[in-house]
């Protein structure tokens, strides 16, 4: 099960697998963390090789649309075990595959997984494509800053956190690794300086299905914790039940 880790980061995995890979992140924190480690490195390298594709792209793609025939994917006996081989590859090898597909996303995105088969369609692709890159800008830059650094801490129930900070852009995001599902209740993150008084950082959006949050304003804050709160976030600006806290990287 460990050697899946690479796979699940980049969503190369069945439907079966992902169940039984997703509980078993509840009980292995190491699974957890490289997990974070290979997603956090495919952003940050996806992000220093993206380039904008060139304006005659478009047109090649329009030009092959109406020349090409779209036909079903051809499956042969064996798929499924030559998928689950593949989905064992080496570390170093799934990294690289990351990044590369990473990249990509920026000359292919527009196009891949949407049958394009009319002008309007292409301008709705390019609009998704285009609202996408601006809702994880910020995680990208923050992945890709030169003293981004990442931390992993466990809760007491199960799961964790898995926290990245850059001082230089005084930015910091918080993803759920694992934590369990709360009915009719969200997880909330927040920063602490010193005897400080804790400041929101805003609500974890999936608690149990890796939801992150983004927020700016680290300033000096040496410790970080996370709060059960219900849907919404905290009514009164303070933690409502605390669930554990760890420190930050200075």
């Amino acid at each position: 099960m460990h050697t899946l880790a690479g796979a699940f980061a980049l969503d190369a995995v069945s439907d079966v697998e992902r169940a039984e890979f997703a509980r078993h992140l509840e009980q292995c924190d190491s699974c957890a963390q490289e997990v974070a480690e290979l997603r956090a490195t495919a952003a940050r390298l996806g992000a220093a090789m993206a380039e904008e594709p060139p304006p005659e792209f478009k047109d090649r793609v329009m030009t092959a649309m109406h020349a090409t025939r779209q036909l079903p994917p051809r499956t042969r006996p064996g798929a499924p075990d030559r998928h689950r081989r593949s989905a064992r590859a080496p570390r170093w090898a799934v990294v690289v595959s990351a990044a590369a597909a990473v990249a990509g996303l920026a000359a292919g995105g527009v196009f891949g997984g949407i049958a394009l088969n009319q002008q309007q369609e292409l301008r709705t692709a390019q609009s998704r494509l285009d609202q996408a890159r601006q809702q994880y800008a910020p995680v990208t830059a923050l992945l890709a800053a030169p003293d981004a650094k990442t931390v992993h801490g466990e809760a007491p129930i199960g799961g964790g956190v898995t926290v990245v900070l850059s001082r230089s852009q005084d930015r910091v995001m918080v993803m759920d690794a694992g934590l369990p599902s709360q009915p009719g209740k969200v997880y909330e993150a927040w920063l602490i300086t010193g005897s400080d008084a804790p400041r929101p950082a805003g609500v974890i959006a999936a608690a149990g299905g890796g939801g992150l949050v983004v927020a700016d304003g680290v300033g000096r804050a040496d410790k970080l914790a996370v709060s059960v709160e219900p849907p919404g976030g905290s009514p009164t600006g303070t933690p409502t039940e605390v669930l554990m806290s760890m420190p930050v990287p200075a």
